[in-house]
């Protein structure tokens, strides 16, 4: 069975958590109410019942209750323990700059052209990062799905492709695995993004073009499944970037992050209709946490007015002074300030 994962380890005890103190509610509740409904029927003579048999009901009552009491007692210990003994504080501004969607665009562009996917674009976005001396995590696809076709085109065909990445990579940008084809289309491949074979051969096929290790992995869609989750941790990724968790947390020495913040959204997709939320609220969405991630798709950067608006709002980073990360600087800082840390630690930010 396919779970998707949207919750961390902390929220799911407190789920159960709340979960015991309404049974313990319930519970006093029917004890109380065994007892008076005794006295009353008892007293009007309406029923007979033994005495002895009242009070082992409620001795069994008393029983599940204490029980219940000690699972709750227990649980909430258990939380503590998590948030006190794994706690990790990110008490700095920190910026984590994602791009996602880098595949074989040469070979596919008589597809993918008309929704920005050409190297300009690309380009475009980077180019802006380059002015501001900001280096981005780059979410890679060693094989793009064209539903059209049914078919599989491989990134290591495009050779303008693999050397504007490794122009990048020379710069300090991340090089990280977006999925295995980004198909996430349950009618034609739903299964393609999880399965062992897919997740661990499109590591080695990345790894092999460009010749590093890859470290990072994004989930295509946000869509994060449990078969998926353990594939991925499976395969040597330390970081898991952009999943659909509200927060991050360390996962057995896998640090995941919560979603990134997206200020361009697809209003119609084929009428290539890709709005951007007012600069306003870029702001404000980066002043409310303390571990900000920025994602972007630099296809949707379809005008010069979005472009200058992301030129502004990385300006005003800048002058903020926050620290700029990819997500492997952010595993390394994490690791380095665990100070003996072991277990899930959870980034409250």
């Amino acid at each position: 069975m396919r779970w998707v994962i949207d919750l961390d380890p902390v929220q799911i005890y407190r789920i159960v958590s709340y979960i015991l103190l309404i049974l313990i509610i319930i519970t006093v509740f029917l004890f109380f109410f065994v007892k008076k409904r005794y006295n009353l029927r008892k007293s009007r003579r309406k029923l007979e019942l033994k005495e002895n048999y009242q009070k082992r009901r409620r001795k069994s009552i008393l029983i599940i209750l204490l029980i219940l009491l000690f699972a709750f007692v227990f649980v909430k210990g258990f939380i503590y323990y998590l948030d006190k003994s794994t706690l990790i504080k990110v008490d700095e501004k920190i910026v984590i700059i994602e791009i996602d969607d880098y595949w074989n665009v040469n070979d596919t562009s008589e597809y993918f052209e008309k929704f920005g996917y050409t190297i300009k674009d690309y380009k475009e976005v980077s180019d802006i990062l380059d002015k501001h001396g900001f280096v981005a995590s780059l979410g890679i696809t060693p094989y793009i799905f064209v539903e059209q076709t049914r078919e599989n085109f491989a990134l290591r065909d495009d050779e303008e492709m693999i050397e504007y990445l490794k122009e990048l990579d020379e710069k300090g940008y991340e090089l990280a695995m977006h999925g295995y084809n980004h198909c996430i289309n349950v009618d034609y491949c739903p299964k393609y993004e999880e399965v062992w074979y897919n997740v661990f051969n499109g590591k080695l096929e990345l790894e092999n073009i460009f010749e590093k290790q890859f470290i990072t992995y994004f989930p295509p869609g946000n869509t994060w499944t449990t078969e998926q989750h353990e594939n991925v941790k499976k395969a040597g990724f330390l970081i898991i970037g952009n999943a659909n968790v509200p927060r991050a947390y360390f996962d057995k020495g896998v640090i995941i992050t919560q979603k990134g913040y997206n200020p361009i959204y697809v209003y119609d997709w084929y009428a290539l209709d890709f709005r951007h939320t007012p600069y306003e609220e870029w702001i404000e969405e980066y002043e409310k946490k303390n571990l900000f991630i920025l994602q972007l798709h630099s296809n949707t950067f379809d005008s010069q007015e979005k472009l200058d608006e992301l030129d502004k709002f990385l300006e005003y980073i800048k002058e903020d002074d926050a620290k700029i990360m990819t997500y492997k600087e952010f595993y390394d800082y994490i690791e380095n300030r665990k100070q003996g840390l072991t277990g899930q630690a959870i980034i409250k930010t």
